[in-house]
C-alpha cells in the first residue's frame, strides 16, 4: 500500500518527467484529454520545470541544507554558480533549461504554445542536468 504525498511536499522530479513524457506521447489518464482539448504543452513545460526545480532542491539539501532552505528558486539557482555549485556549466545550463520553461509555461497572446519537438529536448536536458546535480558535489572544497 502506498502513503499519500505529504501536504506541502512536491512529487519526485522523476515521477514530474513521468507524467511530462505520458502527455508528450499521449498516453495515461490525461494523455488523451490534454491533447484534446489543447493545453497539454504549458502543463507539460510546467511538469518539466517542476522536475528541474525539485532537483536543484535536492541538490541543495545535499550539499547546504541551509540554502534549500531558502525559498526563492531564484537565489538557490543563482547560488549554483558559487563554489557550493556544481559548476558554471551546469548552472548555466539550468538557468536557460527553466528560463526556457518559464517562458513555455505561461500564454502569450501572440506566441505559439512550444511544440511537441521542443519540449522533448527540454524533458531530455532536464533528465540529463537531473543527473548531473545528482551526481555533482560542490565545485571547489571549502
Amino acid at each position: 500500500m502506498t502513503r499519500p504525498a505529504a501536504a506541502g511536499r512536491s512529487p519526485s522530479p522523476q515521477r514530474c518527467l513521468a507524467a511530462a513524457d505520458q502527455l508528450l506521447r499521449g498516453a495515461g489518464a490525461l494523455g488523451a484529454t490534454a491533447v484534446t482539448a489543447g493545453w497539454w504543452p504549458r502543463a507539460c513545460a510546467c511538469l518539466i520545470r517542476l522536475a528541474l526545480e525539485g532537483g536543484i532542491d535536492a541538490y541543495w539539501r545535499r550539499v547546504k541544507p541551509t540554502v534549500a532552505a531558502c525559498r526563492q528558486g531564484r537565489a538557490k539557482q543563482l547560488m549554483l554558480r558559487g563554489r557550493l555549485g556544481p559548476g558554471t556549466e551546469t548552472a548555466r545550463r539550468v538557468a536557460f533549461a527553466w528560463a526556457t520553461l518559464s517562458a513555455a509555461a505561461h500564454h502569450h497572446c501572440y506566441e505559439l504554445a512550444p511544440t511537441a519537438a521542443e519540449l522533448r529536448r527540454l524533458h531530455t536536458e532536464v533528465a540529463t542536468l537531473l543527473t548531473r546535480l545528482q551526481d555533482a558535489g560542490p565545485s571547489r572544497a571549502t
